[in-house]
């Protein structure tokens, strides 16, 4: 189905991603795990640079522009996923200000009317946070015609402590509600989401408040209502500690920024020969502390990042001597990495749809149930999920760690991951043989 794009039919996902990685791989010629480095180069200078004209519509001011495109490009939520990782949450983060960008541009009206929905439609075949874009468009479509109808209202003098209400009831609303919060006390949830939005936006977090409170107690235009607006309806979201930090971090980093640009106006009005080592200071702990978390990403706990050489290497392997269309039992971590690397090379048990298309499962034996729009599932995963009990990867799983010899029967080839202590891994040392071994990755010939 066509859906199928937009992750909106049963077992699929929203697709950009992957057509878009698979368009870099077979046009350039490279192989999938460079691919992957050359896209991740790519959406981040693109990010860069849609920050800057998003932030220049609103201040149209060089430093302004510069340092939201500097604050944005180091935030760690944002290197997190243009470093080397696939995720279709990064390429939503940075085509993100351009949707905003082109919704709030207003001096090239029939292009606009050309350009949004495309970029809508693009969004959303992204990642799902793009429902996020629906009302957001709705927001800015109402202020416009308030504006042009009865432009006094946007002008109440009250208007100000309305909209700190608002965003006060929007953000208690779900630690009163349960919304968002999955499990565990509520208070120790709530810090948590904001250690992991900290996480995420960087140590100039400590801008965010003063950036706030100067955005809503000065006067509006239309834009700035819609920002206040936008801030207020995503203001839940910020209990979700998944998700929510990419859906924030723009708006983040524009309040940060407001906060940065007021202490630097004050600085050079009253202390400016304090200035230019204030601001390099600032600048350098930022990209010291964004530094910082490259090096953990690829110190000692790279391995749950990155691949390790001896996984690739199996990979190579298993792609050259293990046969075609043969299936294997694996043991989880490492030995996904392995099966992208040996393409197929045995095929072995992933998601439904993966299972679906290497010829695991017949799609008549799965069960799936519709989410209701007004569920949260819907929006967060997909309009349809396989009935609990009823999954395939569910049985296999009970395999690893419950199964038997007999168990065995349906599988040519066993790839192991020593980290994993299984179960089942005792019992296939003793009834297969063992045709490769590694550090850290071994096969096994099942003999059934």
């Amino acid at each position: 189905s066509w859906l199928s794009v937009f992750g909106l039919y049963p077992n699929s996902y929203s697709s950009a991603v992957p057509f878009t990685l698979s368009g870099i791989s077979q046009v350039t010629g490279i192989e999938m795990e460079k691919a992957i480095l050359l896209f991740c180069i790519l959406i981040g200078l693109f990010g860069i640079f849609t920050t800057y004209i998003f932030a220049g519509h609103i201040y149209n001011g060089f430093v302004f522009k510069y340092m939201m495109s500097l604050f944005f490009s180091l935030a760690p939520g944002f290197m997190l996923f243009t470093t080397w990782e696939v995720s279709t949450r990064g390429q939503f983060v940075v085509f993100f200000p351009l949707f905003l960008y082109i919704l709030l541009k207003e001096e090239f009206e029939i292009k606009k009317y050309i350009l949004l929905p495309v970029c809508l439609v693009f969004i959303f075949s992204t990642h799902h946070y793009a429902f996020f874009l629906v009302p957001i468009s709705i927001i800015y479509i109402s202020l416009k015609i308030i504006h042009k109808l009865k432009p006094e209202i946007l002008k109440n003098q009250y208007l100000n402590y309305i909209l700190l209400l608002f965003f006060v009831l929007a953000l208690i609303y779900p630690f009163f509600s349960g919304l968002f919060i999955s499990s565990g006390s509520r208070y120790m949830w709530v810090i948590n989401a904001i250690i992991t939005n900290i996480r995420q936006t960087g140590p100039l977090v400590l801008f965010l408040p003063g950036g706030f409170i100067y955005l809503f107690i000065k006067k509006k235009n239309v834009e700035m209502m819609f920002i206040c607006m936008t801030i207020i309806l995503l203001a839940p979201i910020f209990y979700s500690q998944i998700y929510g930090p990419f859906v924030l971090i723009l708006i983040c980093v524009f309040l940060i920024n407001i906060g940065f640009n007021n202490l630097l106006t004050f600085i050079i009005r009253h202390k400016q020969k304090l200035l230019t080592a204030g601001v390099i200071t600032i600048i350098f702990l930022f990209v010291a502390f964004s530094s910082f978390y490259n090096h953990y990403r690829t110190g000692s706990s790279d391995s749950f990042w990155y691949m390790q050489e001896s996984t690739y290497v199996s990979g190579k392997w298993a792609n050259s001597y293990i046969p075609e269309n043969t299936r294997g039992l694996d043991t989880g971590f490492e030995t996904g990495r392995l099966f992208a690397i040996s393409e197929g090379h045995p095929i072995v048990t992933c998601d439904d749809p993966v299972n679906l298309a290497y010829g695991w499962i017949n799609e008549s034996n799965i069960v799936m149930i519709k989410n209701s729009p007004q569920s949260l599932g819907y929006y967060f995963d997909g309009p349809y999920y396989v009935k609990e009990g009823t999954t395939f990867s569910g049985s296999i799983e009970w395999i690893k760690y419950a199964g038997n010899k007999n168990d065995l029967k349906g599988f040519d080839y066993v790839v192991q991951d020593k980290y994993a202590k299984l179960p089942i891994v005792e019992i296939v040392k003793s009834q297969s043989n063992l045709i490769y071994d590694s550090t850290r990755i071994a096969i096994w010939k099942n003999n059934n």
